[in-house]
């Protein structure tokens, strides 16, 4: 175990395959963040459920979010009928007009969903599919990527790309965030303020990391991954626009590995790759990768799938309606957010 164990419902969670988007500690990030946190478990014959649920209140009333949950010790309906109906109880205090669901993994219900009192979800709020690398020794490493990712891993070597673990300071915080901000604008995606990032890091404390690649002394790309348990996740990452060269962001992805694999990790998420293969992820000139942009993830995908492993697609969203004319509204109310 890790120092996740030191809390109970972390221990629990752990014990049965729980998500990092369960555990304790991302719930005290988002409750830094505005968000209410509740933790409900049950135990019946059958085994223990758990699910960490996030309320956004808006007035009088609020939405929940289970995030990448619940975890379950064993497949069981009955188990689920209870746990959800505890859930239930629980939005009921928080005056909840809905609960969003997305789960890691489907849940054990025979028949249809809504027999169980769910329906279909609105769209994923976390990735829908992404990549689990195995964290195996440096050799099985380089030997489960692409060629060309290998290429690019020790062409950063060769070409003296150095690899710096920083310090979770609000300076350190900042040279990541303006790689960030670059990026950001370059590809066409919304991001947090510096104190979100500067949190999770603080939150997180040793099972986090914020790590930089650099030429001649200058960071060209900047990463932030967690750990829980044997599964470590990238969460963040930016990158220069003018200074991107040598390999540095593969170089600094393979750095994230042996840094989450020396600390007890098995696998290491990719988080988040196209719903759907593209057609292609050759740019119109047919000579480089597209890049990424908006909704175009092109060139993310062909990055991260090359560096081998499992590609995992999650199961859809589901809802509990308890104020159904209501529940839309509500969401838009909530801005329901990773």
């Amino acid at each position: 175990m890790t120092a996740d164990a030191s809390q109970p419902w972390d221990f629990t969670l752990l014990n049965n395959d729980g998500h990092l988007l369960q555990s304790t500690r991302w719930g005290e990030f988002k409750q830094r963040h505005g968000w209410q946190v509740e933790q409900v478990t049950v135990t019946t014959d059958a085994g223990t459920g758990l699910a960490q649920l996030l309320f956004k209140t808006r007035g009088p009333v609020s939405y929940a979010y289970l995030p990448r949950g619940p975890a379950l010790s064993v497949p069981d309906p009955t188990l689920v009928q209870v746990l959800f109906d505890e859930i239930d109880r629980t939005c009921g205090h928080h005056r909840a007009l809905g609960l969003i669901i997305e789960p890691d993994r489907s849940l054990p219900l025979p028949g249809r969903y809504s027999d169980w009192g769910f329906v279909r979800g609105p769209a994923p709020i976390q990735p829908e599919r992404t990549v689990k690398v195995q964290l195996g020794a440096d050799d099985e490493l380089m030997a489960q990527m692409h060629s060309k990712t290998r290429y690019n891993v020790r062409l950063a070597l060769r070409r003296g790309v150095t690899v710096r673990q920083a310090t979770r300071t609000r300076e350190q915080v900042a040279i990541f965030y303006d790689l960030l901000l670059d990026t950001a604008g370059r590809n066409a995606f919304a991001i947090h303020s510096v104190d979100y990032y500067l949190d999770v890091l603080d939150v997180f404390g040793d099972d986090a990391i914020l790590i930089f690649a650099e030429v001649e002394g200058v960071s060209v790309a900047g990463a932030i991954a967690a750990r829980f348990g044997d599964e470590a996740i990238y969460l963040y990452g930016g990158s220069s626009t003018t200074l991107r060269a040598h390999g540095a962001a593969f170089y600094l992805q393979f750095e994230i590995m042996r840094w989450a694999r020396e600390r007890g990790s098995v696998r290491y998420d990719m988080w988040g790759i196209p719903a759907r293969d593209p057609a292609s992820s050759v740019a119109a000139s047919g000579v480089k990768l597209a890049s990424s942009h908006g909704d175009d993830w092109r060139g993310l995908y062909e990055f991260k799938v090359r560096f081998g492993g499992d590609q995992v697609r999650y199961p859809p969203l589901l809802e509990r309606r308890y104020q159904p004319f209501l529940a839309t509204l509500a969401r838009r109310l909530a801005r329901i957010s990773g």
